[in-house]
């Protein structure tokens, strides 16, 4: 196969074709610098976002008084995000209160009740019960 050659060496064709499309080469380069600064401060705005709220502060007064009284808790354990209890007298729950403590879920059985605390159930358990789980 033969090549035509129009006088021009492959470094001032290069050239030439750099002076004709120099400006879109430009534009190309600064639209890719856009997207990559602006997917860096997209991704520090969705981690920012996605950060865990702090805790909100335990109330004992009100899980225990939810709970019927500390009279009424015969045992207890805490197992990962969940806290079970066996008590006295199931009746003397209060649910709605439980639930604005930060309980996030109640699971009645009848010889155990278990508090999900999805957040903070050491920490939950550690103020209600004054052991020290570290």
């Amino acid at each position: 196969m033969m090549t035509i050659y129009d006088g021009l060496t492959p470094k001032q064709e290069f050239n030439q074709w750099l002076a004709n499309n120099g400006i879109w080469l430009a534009i190309g380069v600064a639209a890719l610098i856009v997207i990559v600064v602006g997917a860096i401060f997209l991704s520090g705005a969705i981690k920012k976002k996605n950060a865990k709220p702090e805790a909100k502060p335990v109330n004992a007064s009100m899980y225990m008084e939810a709970l019927g009284g500390e009279d009424n808790v015969i045992s207890k354990e805490l197992r990962g995000s969940r806290i079970a209890l066996v008590l006295k007298d199931y009746k003397a729950i209060d649910e709605a209160k439980l639930k604005e403590a930060g309980v996030d879920a109640i699971v009645m059985m009848s010889d155990k009740l278990t508090l999900v605390v999805k957040e903070n159930a050491p920490k939950v358990f550690e103020t209600l019960f004054g052991q020290n789980l570290q």
